[in-house]
Protein backbone atom coordinates (compact mmCIF):
# COMPACT_ATOMS: atom_id res chain seq x y z
CA UNK A 1 0.00 0.00 0.00
CA UNK A 2 1.31 3.76 -0.51
CA UNK A 3 3.23 5.51 2.92
CA UNK A 4 0.18 7.95 3.71
CA UNK A 5 0.78 11.45 4.55
CA UNK A 6 0.04 12.54 7.82
CA UNK A 7 -3.59 14.15 8.34
CA UNK A 8 -5.39 14.17 11.72
CA UNK A 9 -2.58 14.71 13.60
CA UNK A 10 -0.46 17.70 13.93
CA UNK A 11 2.38 17.33 13.06
CA UNK A 12 5.94 18.13 12.35
CA UNK A 13 7.86 17.68 8.73
CA UNK A 14 11.62 18.15 9.04
CA UNK A 15 12.69 18.60 5.47
CA UNK A 16 16.88 17.54 6.10
CA UNK A 17 18.55 18.98 3.13
CA UNK A 18 18.89 23.03 2.62
CA UNK A 19 19.82 23.22 -1.27
CA UNK A 20 18.02 22.97 -4.37
CA UNK A 21 16.26 19.89 -4.06
CA UNK A 22 15.18 20.75 -0.32
CA UNK A 23 13.06 23.84 -2.23
CA UNK A 24 11.01 21.57 -4.55
CA UNK A 25 10.53 18.91 -1.57
CA UNK A 26 9.62 22.30 0.91
CA UNK A 27 7.46 23.53 -2.33
CA UNK A 28 5.14 19.79 -2.87
CA UNK A 29 5.23 19.49 0.75
CA UNK A 30 3.81 22.92 1.43
CA UNK A 31 1.20 22.30 -1.48
CA UNK A 32 0.18 18.74 0.04
CA UNK A 33 -1.04 20.71 3.03
CA UNK A 34 -0.80 17.67 4.81
CA UNK A 35 1.51 19.09 7.68
CA UNK A 36 0.98 21.65 10.42
CA UNK A 37 4.32 22.54 10.51
CA UNK A 38 7.40 22.54 8.26
CA UNK A 39 11.18 23.23 9.37
CA UNK A 40 14.75 22.25 7.56
CA UNK A 41 17.65 21.60 8.73
CA UNK A 42 21.06 20.82 6.86
CA UNK A 43 24.71 19.68 8.32
CA UNK A 44 25.93 22.91 6.41
CA UNK A 45 23.33 25.97 6.93
CA UNK A 46 23.28 28.42 3.95
CA UNK A 47 25.44 31.29 4.89
CA UNK A 48 23.24 33.35 2.63
CA UNK A 49 19.95 32.74 3.81
CA UNK A 50 17.99 32.25 6.68
CA UNK A 51 15.15 30.76 4.54
CA UNK A 52 14.39 28.08 2.65
CA UNK A 53 11.52 29.22 1.26
CA UNK A 54 9.28 32.51 2.23
CA UNK A 55 8.05 31.91 5.88
CA UNK A 56 10.11 28.26 6.17
CA UNK A 57 12.83 29.07 8.45
CA UNK A 58 16.41 27.20 8.65
CA UNK A 59 17.38 25.48 11.90
CA UNK A 60 20.10 23.79 13.62
CA UNK A 61 19.48 20.35 13.56
CA UNK A 62 19.76 20.06 16.93
CA UNK A 63 16.76 22.73 17.40
CA UNK A 64 15.18 20.84 14.69
CA UNK A 65 15.32 17.46 16.42
CA UNK A 66 13.85 18.57 19.93
CA UNK A 67 10.38 19.16 17.67
CA UNK A 68 10.43 15.44 17.28
CA UNK A 69 9.41 15.34 13.68
CA UNK A 70 8.77 13.18 11.02
CA UNK A 71 12.05 13.72 8.41
CA UNK A 72 12.43 13.96 4.52
CA UNK A 73 15.67 13.51 3.56
CA UNK A 74 16.14 16.31 0.73
CA UNK A 75 19.36 15.66 -0.64
CA UNK A 76 20.00 14.93 -4.30
CA UNK A 77 22.93 12.72 -3.72
CA UNK A 78 22.06 9.29 -3.46
CA UNK A 79 24.68 7.46 -1.24
CA UNK A 80 24.57 10.92 1.22
CA UNK A 81 20.76 10.04 1.70
CA UNK A 82 21.48 6.66 2.46
CA UNK A 83 23.38 7.95 5.04
CA UNK A 84 21.62 10.84 6.29
CA UNK A 85 18.66 7.97 6.68
CA UNK A 86 20.74 5.61 8.55
CA UNK A 87 21.79 8.52 10.94
CA UNK A 88 18.27 9.42 11.87
CA UNK A 89 16.28 6.41 11.38
CA UNK A 90 14.32 5.00 9.29
CA UNK A 91 11.30 4.81 11.43
CA UNK A 92 10.69 8.28 11.34
CA UNK A 93 11.34 9.43 7.42
CA UNK A 94 8.06 9.61 5.72
CA UNK A 95 7.54 10.00 1.64
CA UNK A 96 5.96 13.54 0.27
CA UNK A 97 4.07 13.43 -3.02
CA UNK A 98 3.06 16.88 -4.74
CA UNK A 99 -0.14 16.89 -5.67
CA UNK A 100 0.15 16.92 -8.99
CA UNK A 101 1.78 13.33 -9.40
CA UNK A 102 -0.20 10.43 -10.08
CA UNK A 103 0.16 7.17 -8.04
CA UNK A 104 -1.75 4.20 -8.45
CA UNK A 105 -3.96 2.77 -5.74
CA UNK A 106 -1.80 -0.38 -6.11
CA UNK A 107 1.84 0.75 -6.31
CA UNK A 108 4.05 0.85 -2.89
CA UNK A 109 5.86 3.88 -1.71
CA UNK A 110 8.59 2.85 0.71
CA UNK A 111 8.45 5.85 3.67
CA UNK A 112 11.08 8.40 2.78
CA UNK A 113 10.35 8.71 -1.02
CA UNK A 114 9.63 11.64 -3.01
CA UNK A 115 7.38 11.81 -5.70
CA UNK A 116 7.49 15.27 -7.97
CA UNK A 117 4.96 17.13 -9.93
CA UNK A 118 3.74 15.52 -13.19
CA UNK A 119 5.39 11.97 -12.43
CA UNK A 120 3.56 8.80 -12.13
CA UNK A 121 3.90 5.52 -10.49
CA UNK A 122 1.59 2.64 -11.76
CA UNK A 123 -0.19 0.03 -10.75
CA UNK A 124 1.84 -2.85 -8.47
CA UNK A 125 4.96 -0.76 -8.80
CA UNK A 126 7.32 -0.77 -5.84
CA UNK A 127 9.26 2.26 -4.77
CA UNK A 128 12.25 1.66 -2.20
CA UNK A 129 13.27 3.60 0.74
CA UNK A 130 14.15 7.18 -0.21
CA UNK A 131 13.79 7.24 -3.82
CA UNK A 132 13.08 10.45 -5.91
CA UNK A 133 11.24 9.85 -8.84
CA UNK A 134 11.36 13.36 -10.20
CA UNK A 135 9.36 16.00 -12.57
CA UNK A 136 7.75 13.92 -15.38
CA UNK A 137 9.03 10.96 -14.83
CA UNK A 138 7.26 7.39 -15.59
CA UNK A 139 7.10 4.72 -13.23
CA UNK A 140 5.40 1.93 -15.26
CA UNK A 141 3.35 -0.95 -13.72
CA UNK A 142 5.06 -4.08 -12.15
CA UNK A 143 8.68 -1.43 -11.98
CA UNK A 144 10.83 -2.42 -8.79
CA UNK A 145 13.27 0.94 -8.57
CA UNK A 146 15.93 0.34 -5.67
CA UNK A 147 16.39 1.99 -2.62
CA UNK A 148 18.28 5.69 -2.90
CA UNK A 149 17.68 5.91 -6.46
CA UNK A 150 17.06 8.64 -8.59
CA UNK A 151 14.56 8.70 -11.85
CA UNK A 152 15.44 12.23 -13.05
CA UNK A 153 12.91 14.27 -15.08
CA UNK A 154 11.12 12.91 -17.87
CA UNK A 155 13.07 9.40 -17.57
CA UNK A 156 10.96 6.41 -18.29
CA UNK A 157 11.08 2.69 -17.13
CA UNK A 158 9.22 0.11 -18.31
CA UNK A 159 6.64 -2.55 -17.14
CA UNK A 160 8.51 -4.78 -15.05
CA UNK A 161 12.03 -2.96 -15.28
CA UNK A 162 14.05 -3.80 -11.69
CA UNK A 163 16.60 -1.60 -10.42
CA UNK A 164 19.10 -2.16 -7.58
CA UNK A 165 19.79 0.75 -4.99
CA UNK A 166 21.70 4.51 -5.65
CA UNK A 167 20.75 3.82 -9.41
CA UNK A 168 20.81 7.26 -11.35
CA UNK A 169 18.09 7.00 -13.83
CA UNK A 170 19.23 10.35 -16.25
CA UNK A 171 16.90 12.92 -17.62
CA UNK A 172 15.04 11.29 -20.34
CA UNK A 173 16.32 8.00 -20.21
CA UNK A 174 14.40 5.17 -21.21
CA UNK A 175 14.79 1.94 -20.02
CA UNK A 176 12.96 -0.77 -21.86
CA UNK A 177 10.47 -3.09 -19.92
CA UNK A 178 11.68 -6.29 -18.18
CA UNK A 179 15.32 -4.73 -18.29
CA UNK A 180 17.25 -5.29 -15.18
CA UNK A 181 19.71 -2.75 -13.88
CA UNK A 182 22.49 -3.28 -10.96
CA UNK A 183 23.18 -1.37 -7.42
CA UNK A 184 25.19 2.00 -8.39
CA UNK A 185 24.53 1.81 -12.18
CA UNK A 186 24.22 5.74 -13.64
CA UNK A 187 22.13 5.68 -17.09
CA UNK A 188 23.04 8.91 -18.72
CA UNK A 189 20.32 11.44 -19.64
CA UNK A 190 18.51 10.97 -23.16
CA UNK A 191 19.86 7.18 -23.47
CA UNK A 192 18.31 4.15 -24.24
CA UNK A 193 18.53 0.61 -21.79
CA UNK A 194 17.56 -2.50 -23.97
CA UNK A 195 19.95 -4.95 -22.25
CA UNK A 196 20.36 -5.50 -18.44
CA UNK A 197 23.18 -3.82 -16.78
CA UNK A 198 24.20 -5.35 -14.10
CA UNK A 199 27.90 -4.14 -13.16
CA UNK A 200 28.03 -0.85 -11.55
CA UNK A 201 29.19 1.99 -13.43
CA UNK A 202 28.18 4.95 -16.26
CA UNK A 203 26.07 4.16 -19.07
CA UNK A 204 25.30 6.34 -22.09
CA UNK A 205 24.25 6.67 -25.93
CA UNK A 206 21.46 4.89 -28.32
CA UNK A 207 21.78 1.76 -26.78
CA UNK A 208 23.44 2.45 -23.29
CA UNK A 209 26.64 1.16 -23.61
CA UNK A 210 29.72 1.38 -20.33
CA UNK A 211 31.58 4.37 -20.67
CA UNK A 212 33.07 4.78 -17.44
Amino acid sequence: MRSPAPSDAKTTLLIFGAGGHGRVLCDAALLGRSWTNIVVSDRKLPLHQDELLPGIALLTAEKASELNPMIHIAIGNNGARQKEAGFWGHERLTSVVHPAAVVSAFASLTPGCFVAANSVVGPMAVVGMCVIVNHGAVIDHDVEVGAFSHVAPNATLGGHVKTGQRVLIGSGAVVLPSVMIGDDVIVGAGSVVHENLLSSGTYAGIPARKIQ
